[in-house]
């Protein structure tokens, strides 16, 4: 899971830094930079896998367009900090499996853009680091774990102390190089120039053998990114289809198929969750149509009728789709959902609130895998019914804003517009947050006061 974020150079980003709970909602207005955020991640899980030039033509826009304009010219370097909590165990599609002396990674990535003498955009890694997070030093851990537990998801280190980065990148004699080192084995390092690195090499590694390189690699690929389609939830999974829930929501079929053969008690609590969601329904399952080979979702409601998923309503099949990540013991990492109140009534928000809540990782459960959802929305009801959770502890809010700077770029000033997410602290009274901020100074939190205002809405329950 990711527990902090630090992005520069990329669309509306500049020195941005935002810290992750294990359940993360961004409120704000449309084109103040939400969705970016989405796009920064959804680009750092493609660069744990693909080439630069892959990973940035399927991005929205084109290449150039992902770097922050300044007035009519572009910054030169994208670049990312995560901090990471990774599983304690790491297993490779070879069998291999290796325990990890540290969960907790930072990894940072600067990405530089060229013009080669065609007069065609360039892409090459300038810089790539991975390193742990050092016990003393971890702040996000003692905000968020008890002491009883910190140390079932961090290791205790019995012996030395790791002093040497994972991947390091270093300028000897003008040259600047890449490092690879395997774990344990010092002066066991694999160079490469970095003008010659057109992938990362955390995208190079395929095996245990890197463990804390893998480990890091896995957490960045597991990132999903949900923008749920009712057609593609509707749709009946053909048999040769992936048994995962694709991003629009194909597959689901498929999934709920694969967890009936595992379990046949977990679609049984699929289908009592969602009916504590919806009581009208009352039993959920997945039938195997041999004559047109795939598997169609059906649903029972309580006049004893049956239903297809072709002719469920898009608020039933996302909140279908929400109990089977619940229930789904594959799933693991983070989900992102772009404005999860699409398609719901209202009054079904603070079910679907619970719900998103109820899959992000408790960590007083040693048994639950490592989860984390993500939020962006701009529903002032959704926020709302968050701050009537009861158990707000590892919760937090955000508020998304776009500002506009001057900064001087290559010695000349120029405007750009950044975008702002202000930590929202329902503890205190009044406002702290003003209009007109100077580019300098700037609050770091917000009220739920403030919050209320900018969402312009009459609508915001009292805090319990």
């Amino acid at each position: 899971m990711i527990t902090k974020l630090e992005i520069s150079g990329f669309k509306t980003f500049e020195n941005f830094e935002m810290e992750f709970s294990p359940f993360t909602i961004i409120a704000g207005p449309n084109a103040s930079g939400k969705s970016n955020l989405f796009d920064a991640l959804a680009l750092l899980t493609r660069l744990a896998e693909t080439d630069l030039k892959t990973a940035f033509s399927e991005q929205r826009g084109e290449a150039i367009e992902l770097f922050t304009k300044y007035d009519d010219d572009f910054a030169d370097e994208i670049s990312f900090a995560i901090e990471m909590l990774v599983d304690k165990k790491v297993r490779d599609n070879w069998g291999g499996e290796s325990e990890l002396k540290y969960t907790r990674l930072r990894y940072e990535l600067k990405i530089k853009r060229t013009i080669n003498e065609r007069g065609i955009l360039d892409l090459a890694v300038a810089y790539e680091v991975l390193v742990n997070l050092k016990h003393n030093e971890d702040v996000w851990l003692r905000n968020h774990l008890k002491p009883e537990v910190r140390e079932i998801w961090r290791p205790k280190v019995s012996t030395g102390k790791r002093g040497k980065p994972y991947i390091l990148t270093e300028d000897r004699e003008g040259t600047v190089t890449i490092y690879l080192a395997q774990d344990g084995k010092s002066g066991n390092k694999k160079a490469t120039p970095a003008n010659a690195v057109l992938q990362t090499v955390l995208s190079s590694i395929n095996s245990v053998d890197f463990p804390h390189v893998f480990a890091a690699k896995e957490e960045m690929r597991k990132w999903r990114f949900l923008q749920l389609s009712p057609d593609a939830l509707r749709k009946p999974s053909p048999y040769m289809a992936k048994d995962t829930i694709s991003h629009h929501g194909e597959n689901l079929a498929a999934v709920l198929y694969r967890i009936k053969n595992a379990d046949i008690s977990a679609i049984k609590d699929i289908a009592r969750r969602l009916n504590n969601l919806l009581p009208t329904i009352v039993d959920v399952d997945v039938y195997d149509d041999s004559a047109n080979k795939q598997f169609i979702v059906k649903v029972k409601n309580d006049d004893g009728r049956e239903f297809s998923s072709r002719v469920l309503s898009e608020g039933t099949l996302r909140l279908l789709a929400l109990c089977v990540f619940l229930y789904d013991e594959t799933f693991g990492g983070l989900l992102c959902f772009e404005e999860p109140e699409n398609g719901i009534h209202p009054f079904r928000l603070k079910a679907m609130v619970e719900l998103l809540n109820d899959l992000s990782i408790d960590f007083n459960d040693v048994d639950m895998p490592l989860r984390q959802v993500l939020v962006n929305t701009h529903s002032p009801v959704l926020v709302g019914e968050v701050f009537q959770l009861k158990e707000k502890k590892n919760i937090s809010v955000w508020f998304s804003r776009l500002i506009t700077k001057i900064t001087k770029k290559s010695g000349v000033m120029k405007k750009l517009h950044v975008t702002k997410i202000f930590s929202v602290d329902p503890s205190s009274q009044g406002t702290l947050f003003q209009n007109n901020v100077a580019d300098n100074n700037v609050t770091e939190k917000i009220t739920q006061a403030d919050l209320k205002n900018y969402l312009q809405t009459a609508y915001f329950p009292e805090m319990m």
